[in-house]
């Protein structure tokens, strides 16, 4: 989850991590391509029990090539990897032969976009890249081990997609910077032509013991719009704000939808199969934000907030409400700060927030199984040590304060390296 355009000082040089950074592969003056990435794992104890995981390790390639009027055309693909513990089942059920279950993919696809730039017209890219609203979220995005889950960006309980508030699927961008009044601007916009389909099913929704069922070639979750303004102020280390608004259609038409008795949950019984259902709307995200300093773990101050409000763009667990849908209307906020000292700058102690509610969303919390609202509050701290340009170490740990309705995954403590390229 990591925003790829830090320049990070270090113990003895510099540790990168971003794609401006990367290891030449090959370099001519007609191109140039480009490997990055790092790996990190951490030894994470929740609750008692140990174990050692992956951390967010990727793997990026990077080409490009100078086009006609001074544009500089290419390509970014990015990776992520499961290198130290794929996740992997053993299957053993009474009589039945023991077996091994799926193993995850090892290898998955984090970014896959083609851009264009120019010192005028801007910077123009097209495919699953970073989106717009991430320009102003990812400033609170700097833990190693958890973070960045109440600013809205990675909603529904993926990468943000879908929603176009994280790796944005499918999207358009463009985004342009100018200098004035003391510091720098930059404007995007964003278009995202994806439709996602979508699992729609609501229990009582024609009367008790009921179940409305939308076919997912009919129900989607689709196009998404978004724009977002920052500036950067040359005050001091330096002051950033920000803005960003996001807007997905949300599509629930359907003359077929599929209508089940469930007085007995485990025989379902159908009832009809020509259901109309429209319930066509949308949802939003806003976000905003403030940042002053270097960066985070550089020298000094480095301190990050962020505000976010949101229209049915984030979603409760599964089975936790009856008789409605688990989009729930959202207010949330993130915060980082980091301290960074040391004749080399090699020692760090950060810490901060996420805190997630759901608010102003009456339907969503009378049908809540358990509890009246949908709170994840988590709080962090950590210690960060340079080992030198490529290794840093890490500890980290959480409390979590959530309630019932957003399964809180319990306390952690961690101790992790990352290797960088």
């Amino acid at each position: 989850m990591r925003r790829c355009i830090w320049i990070i000082p270090a113990c003895g040089g510099l540790l990168f991590s971003g794609i401006g950074t990367a290891l030449p592969l090959y370099e001519s003056d007609l191109v140039s391509l480009h490997i990055n990435g790092y790996l990190t794992a951490h030894q994470i104890n929740i609750d008692g029990n140990t174990e050692l995981i992956d951390g967010a390790s990727r793997l990026s390639l990077k080409l490009e090539t100078p086009a006609y009027d001074q544009w500089n055309v290419g390509f970014f693909l990015e990776w992520g990897l499961l290198a130290v513990s794929p996740d992997q089942e053993i299957v053993i059920s009474g009589d039945q032969q023991a077996e091994s279950g799926e193993i995850a993919d090892p290898l998955y696809i984090r970014h896959g976009n083609a851009f264009a730039q120019h010192d005028f017209w801007g910077d123009f890219r097209v495919g699953k890249q970073w989106s717009v609203y991430y320009d102003i979220a990812y400033i609170t995005d700097w833990y190693n081990v958890s973070g960045a889950l109440a600013s809205g960006a990675f909603a529904l309980g993926g990468d943000g997609g879908v929603t176009g508030t994280g790796r944005a699927d499918a999207a358009l961008t463009w985004r342009k910077r100018w200098k004035g009044f003391g510091g720098e601007f930059q404007i995007g916009l964003q278009y995202a032509a994806h439709a996602g389909k979508l699992d729609y099913m609501v229990q009582d929704a024609r009367g008790p013991d009921t179940l409305l069922v939308c076919p997912t070639d009919d129900c989607e979750y689709g196009i998404s719009r978004g724009a977002s303004l920052t500036y950067t102020v040359d005050i001091g280390d330096g002051l950033f704000l920000g803005t960003a608004y996001n807007r997905v259609n949300l599509d629930l038409f359907t003359e077929d939808g599929m209508l089940f008795d469930i007085s007995d949950p485990a025989f379902p019984v159908l009832i009809r199969d020509d259901e109309e259902i429209n319930e066509s709307g949308n949802d939003f995200a806003f976000i905003g934000g403030i940042a002053y300093g270097k960066g985070p773990l550089e020298e000094g101050l480095y301190a990050a907030f962020n505000w976010h409000r949101s229209h049915n763009n984030e979603i409760a667990p599964p089975n936790s409400t009856m008789g409605v849908l688990n989009f729930f209307n959202a207010i949330g906020s993130e915060s980082y700060v980091s301290w960074t000292w040391g004749a080399l700058n090699c020692y760090s102690i950060y810490g901060g927030h996420n805190l997630l509610k759901s608010y102003d969303d009456d339907e969503f919390e009378e049908g809540l199984v358990t509890g009246d609202k949908y709170r994840l509050a988590k709080y962090f701290l950590g210690f960060n040590y340079k080992w030198n340009s490529h290794v840093r170490l890490y500890i980290e740990g959480g409390i979590d304060d959530s309630n019932r309705v957003a399964e809180s995954s319990g306390d952690f403590i961690a101790a992790g390296v990352r290797v960088d390229i």
